[in-house]
């Protein structure tokens, strides 16, 4: 199959598959993940003119909410522009699997290995609700894979190549500078390979040529924060409190290293689909590939991406979608091995292969009790409606938790820096916690929303200092995830 319709083959299947998949999607009325609402909160307060981490404050990477920027312009009613760009996200992530699967052989029907695999991320434990910054560094991921098997097993890079791989790097370390591991180890291997084979110099020039090209997308956002006098704001909010806050402690580096692989292995292992597939992962990588050197290439990196995430030693589900594009190796070892065994008639087994993908997606997708649910279903759109029948211009704060997502419900623009409560305990982060209370303690604003799952008692002492100033008018329960989020609707006393 040629590349243009390849292309448009795996476009459609990625629509296929994300249409059940993701809550950005237009069966779903709500993508009500906490995540995914503060990404879109930033990136509407930035094109109302707000500074990024001076004036709005988040902890991810400045990219990602350009790419929420860049949703924002491509929606049209009530098609979701963030979905169109994980439909474009999840089409290049399978192009470069079909190039990888290629390097190996090419077959008449490989090519419909590539969405099954899209079907196993999607419908992954990692796979939550859709627009995660793990998800969209997917593509950057899989561009690098290929060029470090091309290096192996075709032919040695070009500075070019290398080059790009630098700007890739960089693209990612300004989304989530966790996954940084997994370029350190690209470039490292490559550059001993260079070593064993005596080219020391463009060893060196190679690893000068990677480093521009980190720093040129770097300097780009330099500029950016410099010239809003944000850069200070910049590397606190996005590196130190990243850094320090959700780092636990631990005895020393050794038992941390230990720790972090028991987390990430428990974490690897909800992926139910991925669990079984993993020892044929191992027995496909030593099939695959005949040399040692590069098995222990794709084991290190491997390593090296897998030590990034979970070294602070925490584990949010999604912290393992990354991970994920390794298990490609199974479907190009299926591929070897059953080449050319199907002969069957091409448009039958494509329909039928259409209808399968279709069923498979919805079947296993994670939230497909929501499919087709309405507005009213949620307790975000009643409250924000009771909000709006009794203000024009409302100016509200989500205290206590992050973005349930009544700032984009409502169409506003937050008034605080500190719109909502990050993951981050009061002695990492004390202005978090104090800046909100400053802004309910002098009325800056006119409704509070509270939402506390699972009863929260430690939110629920904070309720004597909101009474001073506003009164309790509304409350509403939402099952959101495996809890039961109760919110409470305060407005400003006359």
């Amino acid at each position: 199959m040629k590349n243009k319709k390849i292309i448009i083959f795996f476009g459609l299947m990625a629509i296929l598959i994300l249409l059940f998949t993701s809550k950005y999607s237009i069966l779903y009325p709500f993508n009500d993940w906490q995540d995914s609402n503060s990404f879109l909160t930033v990136a509407r307060s930035m094109l109302d003119g707000k500074i990024l981490y001076k004036d709005i404050i988040e902890q991810k990477g400045p990219i990602l909410y350009l790419i929420y920027i860049l949703g924002e312009f491509l929606s049209i009613g009530k098609i979701s522009g963030v979905f169109l760009l994980e439909i474009f996200s999840l089409t290049f992530v399978f192009y470069y699997a079909y190039k990888i699967m290629n390097l190996f052989t090419s077959t008449k029907y490989g090519y419909l290995l590539i969405p099954i695999f899209g079907v196993f991320i999607c419908t992954s434990y990692s796979f939550v609700h859709g627009g995660s910054a793990e998800e969209f560094c997917l593509p950057f991921l899989m561009v690098s894979l290929y060029y470090f098997l091309y290096h192996f097993m075709k032919k040695e890079l070009t500075y070019k190549q290398i080059f790009i791989n630098g700007v890739i790097s960089m693209i990612v370390g300004l989304i989530k500078f966790s996954l940084l591991g997994f370029w350190f180890g690209f470039m490292a291997i490559i550059f001993f390979d260079l070593i064993s084979k005596k080219e020391y110099k463009k060893a060196f020039v190679s690893c000068v040529i990677f480093l521009l090209g980190m720093f040129l997308i770097g300097t780009v956002f330099v500029i950016y924060f410099v010239l809003n006098d944000a850069l200070g704001d910049f590397i606190y909010s996005y590196f130190l409190i990243n850094a320090g806050s959700y780092a636990k402690e631990s005895s020393n580096i050794i038992t941390r290293i230990v720790r972090c692989f028991v987390e990430g292995f428990i974490n690897l292992g909800r992926n139910l689909g991925f669990l079984v597939l993993t020892p044929f992962l191992i027995y496909s990588i030593f099939k695959i590939f005949k040399e040692n050197k590069v098995r222990v290439a794709i084991i290190s990196i491997f390593i090296l991406l897998f030590l990034g995430i979970y070294i602070g030693l925490r584990s949010y589900k999604y912290y393992t979608i990354p991970l994920l594009i390794f298990y490609i190796f199974v479907f190009i070892f299926i591929n070897i091995k059953f080449k050319n065994k199907i002969n069957c008639n091409k448009a039958v087994l494509l329909i039928i292969y259409i209808i399968l993908i279709g069923i498979s997606s919805y079947s296993f997708a994670n939230y497909r009790s929501y499919i087709l649910t309405s507005e009213e279903d949620y307790a975000q759109f009643r409250i924000a409606n009771i909000i709006k029948d009794q203000s024009k211009n409302p100016t509200v704060i989500n205290y206590g938790s992050l973005d349930y997502g009544f700032y984009n419900i409502l169409n506003i623009i937050p008034n605080c820096k500190y719109f909502h409560r990050m993951n981050i305990p009061y002695d990492k982060l004390p202005d978090n916690y104090d800046v909100q209370k400053e802004y309910i303690n002098n009325r800056k604003v006119e409704y509070v929303i509270v939402g506390i799952r699972n009863d929260n008692k430690q939110i629920k002492d904070d309720f004597e200092f909101i009474e001073k100033n506003y009164v309790l008018i509304y409350e509403d329960n939402q099952v959101y995830e495996k809890y039961q989020v109760h919110f409470y609707l305060f407005k400003l006393r006359n």
